[in-house]
């Protein structure tokens, strides 16, 4: 999980997303012709409609999770060249002492995977390409959706037929075992929807940004609030 996050807040957090995701695909009859339009709407269901507070030794901490769609311009081409249709954010405000954690998850949303699917493998690489171990597939089915980490997927060269049960995780479940705990997704990777930028972790001659449009965003936010 991100370090410095009690677990009284981290099981709030990610029992909220496991029973969310378990309902997910509640909207898949109105939206199954779009997968950005299923991803909006799934994102949407793990929104929170206000702020939940939870108290850990007499110190309050604050969390929600936004949904938000942006503006599609450019999208075809962005999603050609970053892989990406989406992506998932964490990000942990300690107020006391203004420390700030980032963590973000690319994603590519595909419906009903069964076999090979080389367009989906070429993505993951592209995703994989702008930060390591920073990508996901979102798997849309009727009967439920599912998350697979990107790593997974390339080495399955991109046949679901390769991967096992315990790969392939119910979404909420994914969202909570896997992200919120840290077993994927890139620290101090995150997005800058207004200049339409996707920050990079620091490395030595490395770009600290490139050029991203995110049709979609999921962001989970949790703050410690000072006493």
């Amino acid at each position: 999980m991100i370090r410095i996050v009690p677990k009284p807040v981290y099981d709030a957090v990610a029992s909220h997303l496991r029973c969310s995701g378990a309902r997910a695909h509640r909207i898949w009859e109105v939206n199954k012709a779009h997968e950005d339009s299923l991803t909006g709407a799934a994102f949407a269901d793990f929104q929170t409609r206000r702020t939940r507070r939870v108290f850990v030794n007499d110190r309050e901490w604050c969390w929600r999770i936004r949904a938000r769609k942006f503006g599609s311009g450019g999208r075809g081409s962005e999603e050609k060249r970053t892989g990406a249709d989406g992506i998932v954010e964490i990000e942990v405000r300690h107020l006391s002492t203004g420390l700030v954690e980032r963590k973000s998850l690319l994603v590519q949303a595909k419906k009903e995977w069964s076999g090979t699917d080389r367009t989906l493998l070429d993505q993951v690489r592209k995703m994989e390409g702008i930060a390591a171990h920073s990508s996901a597939a979102i798997i849309y089915s009727p009967s439920g959706y599912q998350g697979v980490d990107g790593g997974y997927v390339l080495s399955a060269e991109g046949d679901r037929r390769q991967l096992s049960d315990n790969q392939v995780l119910p979404l909420g479940v994914f969202l909570a075992d896997r992200f919120l705990a840290c077993e994927v997704g890139c620290r101090g990777l995150y997005y800058d929807p207004r200049r339409q930028l996707l920050h990079l972790p620091t490395k030595p001659e490395c770009p600290d940004a490139v050029r991203f449009v995110s049709p979609e965003r999921m962001r989970i936010e949790i703050e410690e609030i000072p006493q």
